[in-house]
């Protein structure tokens, strides 16, 4: 029993086709070669699937051209179709085409080693339409990358030997150890990152141990686990929290004034004697040599016989001829 085979689908090359020429290419051949469809009747079938802008110029350059005979070399068809289609520029000069394929700037050394031997394929390709060939298609490739490489580390490897001593399965070696060691760095990255996430989670904040000095009320870590919502809503998630402990504060610190009421300004230690805010009345009495009771001279405190001293409230008046401290 044959097995169904699947039949490509129809290209129009007016930029609503699922599949680039390549690989549209690539279908028809795989459709041909599994149908067993002889060599001779390659050329009808590839042309029934074709429409629109495809098949005008498939049909326009085959009428222009009586030297192309797709009967007897059907491949012409996909000629025409890749050097109208085709993202890769195709010129009267494939191999200026291929030397001039440097790598873009941040381009991962493998994305350029592939797009470098795709280079290679088409040069080759265009030259065998031309009537001429490539010597060595892989080692012209592989000097390529060994002066072009975007990658530091894999240029200085490059660079211990000549261009021209490295081969095609020297650095594809290079690439396969890069593509590990990458993939290694990644895991060993990926496993800090899911360690530092699983710590923070554990830590208190730096803000939660704030408020909780401070014998403010801290929201449960499990309801606001609970409460959190998928990752993109984070950001909003933590401005809520932090005006929620704002407010707590804020209403804390009110509870706290409205229990405890400020002391009204102390009074000023103002000289009882000369009423000046510079210095005491000790420090004028000793000056002066004066009672501390009656602020009168010729005696002290101890000694003083007035029945009415001064009070801590009431300033008393300076002895008369006593010159004022400043």
């Amino acid at each position: 029993m044959q097995s169904e085979v699947r039949e490509p689908p129809v290209f129009r090359g007016d930029g609503t086709d699922k599949f680039s020429v390549h690989e549209w290419e690539d279908l028809v051949d795989t459709y041909l070669r599994k149908r067993g469809i002889p060599m001779s009747e390659h050329h009808h079938e590839i042309l029934s699937r074709l429409m629109g802008k495809a098949k005008d110029i498939v049909r326009i350059t085959l009428h222009s051209n009586t030297s192309l005979r797709p009967s007897e070399n059907p491949r012409v068809i996909f000629d025409i179709l890749k050097q109208h289609f085709s993202e890769v520029r195709f010129s009267s000069m494939p191999l200026a085409d291929f030397y001039g394929t440097i790598h873009a700037v941040g381009e991962n050394p493998v994305v350029y080693w592939v797009r470098l031997n795709k280079a290679v394929d088409v040069a080759e390709e265009a030259l065998n339409r031309l009537g001429r060939q490539m010597d060595n298609p892989c080692q012209e490739a592989a000097m390529m990358f060994d002066k072009y490489c975007p990658d530091p580390t894999l240029s200085a490897i490059f660079r211990l030997r000549a261009p021209e001593k490295w081969t095609a399965s020297e650095v594809q070696e290079h690439l396969d150890r890069y593509q590990t060691e990458q993939k290694e760095q990644l895991a060993v990255k990926s496993k800090r990152n899911v360690a530092v996430r699983n710590t923070t989670a554990h830590t208190q904040s730096p803000i939660e141990s704030e408020i909780a000095a401070s014998g403010l009320p801290v929201v449960p870590s499990d309801n606001v686990n609970a409460s959190t919502p998928s990752p993109p809503q984070n950001d909003d998630n933590c401005i809520k929290m932090l005006i929620g402990l704002l407010d707590c504060a804020l209403f804390q610190n009110s509870q706290t004034e409205m229990r405890c009421p400020q002391p009204s300004q102390p009074p000023a230690r103002a000289c009882k004697v000369c009423r000046s805010q510079e210095h005491s009345t000790l420090a004028h009495c000793r000056r002066q040599r004066l009672c501390l009771a009656c602020f009168q001279p010729g005696h002290i405190k101890r000694n003083c016989t007035d029945s009415q001293p001064s009070t801590g409230n009431q300033f008393a008046q300076p002895p008369q001829g006593t010159p004022t401290l400043k």
